[in-house]
């Protein structure tokens, strides 16, 4: 269970940025409540995690799901453009989530 719930911590952290990219300054209302309820559930979901999880795992693995999923919103969502770099550089945050899951 603690493992769903960093999962889905992780998740709501993309769709905290996402509404964040959306607010424009803080003038604009629904995209800061939605980028509050997305930060109040993903740290809500990650402190409960970390009850099961060591600390450092579950923040390591939290803060890499949020990257890719980000990176992935940023890519077919606001069509930014990456290099092959970046996504090799990507792919290393990936195995690194699964290592950090595998190893615990």
């Amino acid at each position: 269970m603690a493992w769903l719930l960093l999962v889905i911590a992780g998740i709501e952290e993309v769709v905290a940025v996402f509404f964040m990219k959306h607010v424009d300054g803080f003038k604009k209302k629904w995209p800061l409540i939605g980028m509050t309820v997305g930060f109040i559930l993903t740290f809500y979901c990650l402190s409960v995690a970390m009850q099961e999880i060591p600390a450092g795992v579950a923040y390591g693995v939290w803060a890499g799901v949020g990257t890719v999923g980000i990176v992935l919103l940023g890519r077919f969502v606001f069509k930014e453009k990456y290099n092959r770099v970046q996504w090799l550089f990507l792919s290393f945050v990936v195995i690194g989530i699964f290592g950090m899951k595998m190893t615990v």
